[in-house]
């Protein structure tokens, strides 16, 4: 039987793209789940949805464990929206309170039109996962009195030497970050003339090495801002994108806990433009930061990044605001998303 786009991607990340060792991985319903040192990385297609031309695209769910045994509590949320939250680069953290874990995760959409493109950036975003894993996974766990999530394979017990993708990041990806951004001013003013002068823009603007949108959003505006000018802590030199949705209702008491179920939405159950990147709290807003490396240039993702983040700024005034953009029939209660808002206390005025 032929394999789905899905599948494909899962088989093509396995095999040829990280390269994974078959004595260090097991199998699991949608793909495999493997050690590429003393953390466990799980790669599945974790659903799908038609799209409007009648194309199946299928759910690609990249998670890397970093904590287990961690309590639930304001202090725990603030630590984390203070600490990788802030400086997210293609994961977000993910937390459970139900098992008290905590993980790296990425979710990206891909069909057939994009997996050419998209399967490498996924790719990245794994061996991204591994690095901040391993270099942030045991501060973090004392920082909140947990534990990190070191685990062993079910039958070759114990990795002591890291595979060779978790060296990637030094090998190739700082090196490639080490210059300056690989994403040109030519390429920011075209996505604003030919992309951006139109809905769901109400204003765009661009100018050297950056870009500005401005989406609706409850009657006021969202902001987008692109950036190749704003080098990562870790990874350098790349292209920065960051989302923000000022709070526009008292709402919850808590908006850190907003921003991690904004997270467990978006980068577990079903992504909203490209799963990559992290919600925050930030500046008395909720913000959505992600960071593309320099070894992750390609001709053509600039406008493409452009429609994810109009598709997240849709979904965030539905979420926010109760607007659809479409139908104007949204309802927030209805929706997964809606039930973990009413959990943690989030509520619309």
């Amino acid at each position: 039987m032929a394999m789905n786009v899905g599948q494909r991607t899962i088989d093509w990340l396995y095999r040829e793209q990280l390269r994974v060792d078959d004595r260090w991985s097991v199998s699991t319903p949608g793909g495999f789940k493997w050690w590429p040192f003393s953390v466990a990385q799980t790669v599945e297609v974790a659903g799908q949805e038609q799209g409007p031309d009648g194309e199946m695209a299928y759910y690609i769910s990249v998670r890397t464990d970093l904590l287990r045994k961690l309590t639930a509590s304001p202090k725990v949320f603030e630590t984390l929206n203070q600490t990788l939250m802030p400086t997210a680069s293609m994961a977000g953290l993910v937390f459970d309170d139900t098992t008290g874990t905590l993980q790296l995760a990425s979710l990206v959409r891909v069909h057939g039109a994009i997996a050419q493109w998209m399967n490498p950036l996924i790719s990245v975003a794994a061996v991204c996962q591994i690095h901040e894993a391993a270099t942030f996974g045991p501060e973090l766990a004392r920082a909140l009195d947990a534990e990190w999530a070191t685990s062993e394979h079910p039958e070759s017990g114990a990795r002591e030497d890291p595979d060779e993708m978790a060296m990637l990041v030094d090998e190739l990806i700082l090196p490639l970050g080490a210059g300056p951004s690989r994403w040109t001013v030519s390429e920011f003013d075209e996505a604003v003339d030919h992309y951006m002068q139109q809905p769901p823009a109400l204003m765009a603007s661009g100018g050297g090495l950056g870009l500005t949108v401005e989406f609706p959003y409850g009657g006021m505006s969202s902001l987008c801002q692109i950036n190749a000018d704003q080098p990562h802590p870790r990874y350098g030199s790349g292209l920065l994108v960051v989302q923000s949705f000022p709070l526009l209702s008292a709402g919850s008491e808590d908006p850190n806990a907003l921003a991690l179920a904004l997270n467990k939405s978006e980068l577990t159950e079903r992504p909203h433009g490209y799963g990559f990147g992290s919600f925050v709290h930030a500046r008395g807003m909720i913000v959505f930061n992600a960071f593309f490396p320099n070894a992750l240039y390609r001709p053509g993702l600039l406008p493409n990044l452009y429609f994810s983040c109009a598709e997240r700024a849709a979904m965030m005034d539905r979420i926010m605001n109760g607007n659809d953009w479409q139908t104007a029939s949204f309802s927030p209660s209805k929706t997964a998303l809606g039930k973990l808002l009413d959990k943690i206390g989030w509520r619309r005025d």
